[in-house]
This record gives structure tokens, C-alpha cells and sequence, in this order.
């Protein structure tokens, strides 16, 4: 009984944020080097200037990304970042990554789609 309870409630909690997930903004693009050739494989980061919440993707072979925002009303736009290679920092556990490259920022409404090329601005 308690299994079959927790299966519709996780179920539940699915049909629930799905037409959350389908009226958010869709940002696509392609990322490219500090020499403006496309850099696959690379981790983007949509950052929602508000919130500060972060979602990530990487690129695909032809260095294009997609990623899904959930866009609210008065939000102050996001950001594309790209972001490095995981480095250890010495004393550190944690491998931390720098910032490439960025967008300058935009807003992207429930429902559109926004496309932003973000490229490596050191080498």
C-alpha cells in the first residue's frame, strides 16, 4: 500500500511540473573559440539573472546547445556562460571551472525561443 502510495505520488509530482516545463523559454545556440571556430564538447551555463539559479548543457559535435529555462513574469533576464575545463585547486577536493566566455544579457519569455551565441573571450 505505502509502495503503491509513493508510486502515484512521484508520478504525481511529474504530470505536475510538466506543463511548467513546456511553456518555459528555450535557449539555443553555438559556442564558439577565442578564434571564432565552434568548440564542442564544451559546458554552457544559463544563469536566470534574478534568481541566480543555474542550469547547465554541453555542447554537441557541431557545438550547438540547448537549454530549457523556466521564463517568469519580472524576471531581470539571463546569461550564457561558458565555462572551462574542471581544475583541482591545490589544498582543494573540489575541481572548479572559470568563466570563457559570456552572453550580454536577455530575456526570453514563457514559451520562446532565444538564440544566443556565447564565445571564448581568452585564450
Amino acid at each position: 500500500m505505502i509502495i503503491r502510495f509513493a508510486s502515484a505520488l512521484f508520478l504525481a509530482s511529474f504530470a505536475c511540473s510538466a506543463p511548467a516545463l513546456a511553456e518555459g523559454c528555450k535557449v539555443t545556440g553555438t559556442v564558439y573559440d577565442f578564434e571564432g571556430r565552434p568548440l564542442r564538447d564544451a559546458v554552457v551555463r544559463l544563469v536566470d539573472l534574478d534568481t541566480r539559479q543555474s542550469l547547465f548543457a554541453v555542447a554537441d559535435a557541431q557545438a550547438a546547445f540547448t537549454v530549457h529555462g523556466a521564463a517568469r513574469p519580472g524576471t531581470e533576464g539571463y546569461r550564457v556562460d561558458v565555462l572551462s575545463e574542471p581544475t583541482r585547486v591545490t589544498g582543494s577536493h573540489i575541481p572548479t571551472r572559470s568563466i570563457l566566455g559570456m552572453t550580454e544579457p536577455f530575456t526570453c519569455d514563457a514559451g520562446q525561443l532565444a538564440r544566443q551565441d556565447v564565445r571564448v573571450q581568452v585564450d
